[in-house]
């Protein structure tokens, strides 16, 4: 005995929706991520944000539920966000994180990262450390994205959670 089954498939339409709001850099992502939110909860779809600046395209949210990364680097203006909020960070701080968020799921020891972050060959490797127990602190408990990977050095975990606005 044979069955058949109808099955029926609705066509699917992608909608491009352009917003053009005027903001400083430090409050765009938290204002999309809002915007996204707001229309996601109206409409009950699933949006991808972007947003354009000088021409570059930077993902700033996907599925439903989801908003911005929690935390954000911008190398050109040195800042680091966290849910928004600015923190501070010295220069050797802040170079040690863009460089870990730039290549995560890499593990790194001490010297390679004394080498290739600050330029530096030789003196003291426990330097790296304090630079990421100030990082820890400085990001924990919202984040936790540098591992300690033992008996070799520091590896970035947190990829999904960094948005670097290059």
């Amino acid at each position: 005995m044979t069955q058949s089954v109808a099955v029926s498939f609705e066509p699917t339409v992608e909608l491009t929706l352009a917003l053009r709001v005027n903001t400083d850099s430090e409050h765009a992502a938290t204002i999309a991520a809002r915007l996204l939110e707001s229309f996601e909860d109206t409409v009950g779809v699933t949006l991808t944000a972007r947003t354009v600046r000088t021409g570059q395209v930077v993902e700033l949210a996907g599925r439903s539920g989801e908003s911005a990364p929690p935390l954000r680097i911008e190398p050109d203006s040195r800042r680091v966000l966290l849910r928004g909020e600015v923190l501070e960070f010295t220069r050797l701080e802040f170079d040690l994180l863009l460089f870990l968020s730039r290549n995560p799921d890499r593990v790194f020891d001490r010297i390679t990262l004394m080498e290739r972050v600050w330029g530096l060959s030789g003196g003291n490797v426990r330097t790296v450390d304090v630079h990421v127990r100030k990082i820890r602190g400085k990001l924990e408990p919202v984040l936790t994205p540098i591992a300690t990977v033992r008996g070799v050095g520091y590896r970035f975990d947190g990829a999904g959670q960094v948005l670097i606005a290059d």
